[in-house]
């Protein structure tokens, strides 16, 4: 791994070989892409990453699915069945710094492109598996998607209403997942620098999502209670949610006594600052029935428009409620640069999320998502200075790979 300068992005000159598919692998990749390594992404003959043929949105044929989750890597295909490619993947895999993977367990070690086969050439070698279930375990073999994830670990009954189980809107099992990889694999290269020696690190999407819950995870195991839903409400603050204006919901945030009586003061309800069934935290917990009826009944006066400029005058944390069409129209995201734009090789100017990891003083670079196999042949004739066939006569599908949706 060479040094970098401190103009260049934090993680120049390191490689990443990612044999990952679906979310959660790409999403750690993307976030090693981010900070400036290059990410070798190994795809399938003729299909590639299953997302890539993920709806709803298609532009000039691209899923956006795919856009979203593989900008600043290369792809290069490999047919695994043949034993050409796979010695050509060993070859990358021992150059690489990183291999990332998401395959059932049991696979990588069949094709020989498993941690301990991998290190004898390679004792630098980061090593990341990610799965639904872990390594080792009765269910280390069952296919680990968001969706069944999500039910398992409680996060459904926890949230929503009361009697109705409610899932995440994005896949946040797999993005946990990966921001974990993400991070345990920042830290191997760290320790690497002082040993000189790599490891294997793995991240469950289910542990992610048990450790994301830490105080729901944690409140449970010390009372054996499930915590119950309570919409957009929040079981340890109150007032903590949503809250009905004359035209529409406002998002209101009251954590502590200090903007409780803020609070009180915007609402010109100064009485309840000493009321004995509000005055504190644990008396509004207790009477929160009553106290956000009473809030609603002051609030329903005004529109959430002028309850927004009160609120904000005294200090009080709120928000709209918008659209994700909305937000990105919103002038402080404007301000902030959110969405960024790249230059695709077939759509042509593709908008993006921008990374939230910022360094002052330097600016991240983003490139465009890959067309499959795009870079097969310069990345293989560069890395392993032969003028490889590997992904030639590509027939089929390679199975044995899970997605980790």
């Amino acid at each position: 791994m060479a040094s970098p300068s401190s103009n260049c992005a934090p993680l120049e000159g390191v490689r990443v070989l990612d044999l990952t598919r679906a979310v959660a692998g790409p999403f750690c990749t993307l976030l090693l892409g981010d900070l400036g390594a290059r990410v070798i992404k190994i795809e399938e003959p003729e299909t590639g990453d299953e997302t890539r043929h993920w709806g709803p949105h298609f532009v000039e044929g691209e899923s956006v699915y795919f856009l979203a989750l593989n900008r600043n890597k290369q792809s290069v295909v490999v047919d695994m069945k043949r034993e050409s490619d796979l010695a050509a993947l060993r070859q990358l895999a021992v150059q690489s710094d990183i291999v990332v993977q998401n395959f059932r367990p049991g696979v990588v070690e069949r094709l020989g492109i498993d941690y301990a086969s991998l290190k004898a050439s390679n004792q630098g070698l980061i090593y990341a598996s990610i799965s639904g279930f872990g390594l080792t375990g009765p269910d280390r073999h069952r296919p680990g998607y968001d969706l069944i994830v999500q039910a398992m670990s409680g996060m459904m009954l926890a949230s929503g209403s009361e009697g109705e189980p409610a899932k995440s809107c994005f896949p946040v099992a797999d993005v946990l997942a990966g921001q974990f990889a993400c991070q345990a694999i920042l830290a191997a290269l760290y320790e690497r620098r002082t040993t000189g020696r790599g490891t294997h690190v793995e991240v469950s999407l289910l542990e992610s999502l048990l450790f994301a819950m830490t105080f729901h995870s944690t409140a449970c195991l010390l009372t054996g209670v499930s915590p119950r839903p309570l919409g957009t409400n929040n079981v340890s603050i109150v007032p903590y949610q949503l809250l009905q204006c004359q035209d529409a919901p406002l998002a209101v945030g009251v954590p502590n006594d200090r903007i409780w009586r803020r609070f009180c003061d915007a609402l010109g309800r100064r009485d309840w600052a000493d009321d004995a069934r509000y005055s504190t935290n644990q008396r509004r917990i207790e009477n929160r029935a009553a106290l956000i009826e009473d809030i609603e009944a002051a609030m329903r006066q005004r529109t959430s428009p002028e309850w927004l400029e009160i609120l904000d005058r005294h200090q009080v944390p709120c928000g709209p409620l918008l659209s994700i069409a909305d937000i990105f129209q919103h002038p402080h995201v404007l301000a902030r640069h959110n969405a960024v734009e790249v230059d695709h090789p077939k759509i042509g100017v593709v908008k993006m999320v921008a990374d939230p990891m910022r360094f002052l003083g330097r600016e991240m670079e983003y490139r465009p998502p890959p067309l499959l196999g795009q870079d097969t042949a310069a990345v293989l004739n560069e890395i392993l200075g032969t003028d490889s066939t590997a992904g030639g006569n590509m027939k089929g599908n390679c199975h044995e790979t899970t997605s980790t949706d």
